[in-house]
């Protein structure tokens, strides 16, 4: 994917875990929530976009529509809210939710 974005940094690896920024996601303060949901954000973004790339074969543009349909969700739908340690890893729960939003678009584009 010789075409990708240089957009979201150089590494598509998913990266450990920031309980900080997960606990901070959850906090009753709307700043430091908003600052945790940003950082969440940024560290993803790029392992996302590469992820929808590779398992759903989208293109360069689509994945980055994609990608950045997702983090607007994390940060309305309170995504990080909803996440539960002890059902799954965060970066599977990450990949679930990615494959729930190219599912319902694709679902939409065919109606």
């Amino acid at each position: 994917m010789s075409d990708d974005t240089k957009m979201g940094g150089p590494s598509g690896k998913f990266p450990a875990t920031r309980w900080s920024a997960i606990v901070a996601a959850r906090s009753e303060d709307p700043a430091e929530r908003a600052r945790a949901l940003e950082t969440i954000v940024a560290a993803y973004w790029k392992p996302v976009y590469k992820y929808i790339r590779a398992r759903w074969g989208k293109s360069n543009e689509d994945a980055k529509d994609l990608t950045q349909e997702f983090s607007a969700r994390v940060i309305e739908k309170d995504f990080v809210g909803s996440y539960d340690p002890a059902k799954a890893r965060l970066r599977t729960f990450l990949r679930t939710c990615v494959d729930g939003l190219v599912r319902n678009q694709a679902k939409a584009a065919r109606r």
